[in-house]
């Protein structure tokens, strides 16, 4: 898959097919929708063409820290490199594109950047400055040109509700994760590289894998029962903790997990954490001593879920 930030810059020399969205989460509805384009691009010898924003414009008018992403950047590549895309456009989302028009926009992105020959976009997309650009301003003028315009619903039906990314990101925050896992198509996780922290688990006898959330607001908090996958495919059985450490005086956000039975170096390692059950929300104990009580309970409780969920069908590699 090709990787375009400039579009204007770097232009596409074959003809493509196009679509435009966030594409938070890549959720089912999102792979429908992209599946469509790469289907569409192979029937008609096209390239396909996947364009979406960084930061999103939520974030960039709210704050990245206000608006949590279910799928940060190198996450989001993947799942649409994995749908076999022929291209990826990641526009930069800053003062200039804010205030394109939609109709620049058109003409400067999709036209003459990337050589569309076929837009297909989402029934609820809008682009350009205010957001006027919509499926009525493409047909109007891209149509006399010769360039096709097609809108599909990117969301679908499921148990009578829309899927959508704030749908999902509301499951979560009431970490509904089996519903999650139908939305998305796959069980939500985190990806990220194991970094040395404080070792301060160590000292509580319970060492810990940390992994840094690059600043980025997380959509979960709290202690949760999860497996670690690593890049060699075994996974774990573990107990994580999303948030602050308020305990030991924490500021930012982090992702730590006590892996069940096992005890080997694995920093600089790339691990994927997926969520199975919340068992409490974080909470600020009067001493370490309280807190390591906490995390023992905590490691019980995560033994006890995982063996007493069958449709979890996965034992706990052991290695010392």
């Amino acid at each position: 898959m090709k990787f375009i930030r400039y579009p204007q810059r770097q232009t596409l020399q074959n003809k493509t097919v196009v679509t435009i969205g966030n594409f938070d989460g890549v959720h089912l509805g999102h792979q429908a929708l992209i599946k469509r384009v790469v289907d569409y691009a192979k029937q008609h010898n096209l390239e396909s063409c996947v364009v979406s924003m960084q930061p999103l414009a939520s974030q960039y008018f709210m704050g990245k820290e206000n608006v949590p992403l279910l799928t940060p950047f190198k996450c989001k590549y993947h799942l649409i490199e994995a749908l076999k895309v022929d291209n990826y456009c990641l526009l930069n989302f800053n003062k200039n594109l804010s205030e394109l028009s939609a109709l620049d926009f058109i003409q400067k992105i999709l036209l003459k950047g990337l050589n569309a020959k076929h837009i297909i976009i989402g029934d609820d997309f809008r682009f350009g400055k205010n957001r006027v650009g919509d499926i009525a301003l493409l047909k109007e003028h891209c149509e006399p040109k010769g360039i096709t315009v097609a809108h599909i619903n990117t969301v679908v039906e499921k148990e009578n509700a829309r899927i959508s990314s704030s749908l999902i990101r509301k499951h979560l925050d009431n970490s509904e994760f089996d519903f999650v896992e139908q939305t998305l198509g796959r069980r939500f996780s985190i990806l990220g590289r194991v970094s040395k922290g404080k070792q301060i688990g160590r000292t509580l006898d319970f060492p810990t894998i940390n992994i840094k959330l690059r600043n980025r607001a997380a959509p979960i908090n709290g202690i949760f029962c999860v497996k670690v996958k690593f890049e060699n495919g075994k996974i774990y059985l573990g107990a994580a903790s999303i948030g602050t450490r308020p305990t030991v005086n924490g500021k930012t956000d982090i992702l730590e997990v006590f892996i069940l039975d096992f005890n080997k170096q694995v920093y600089g390692q790339n691990v994927e954490v997926l969520f199975y059950h919340k068992l409490r929300n974080e909470v600020k104990f009067d001493s370490l001593s309280e807190l390591k009580q906490k995390i023992n309970d905590d490691v019980l409780k995560t033994r006890h879920f995982f063996k007493n969920n069958t449709k979890i069908n996965t034992e706990p590699l052991r290695e010392q």
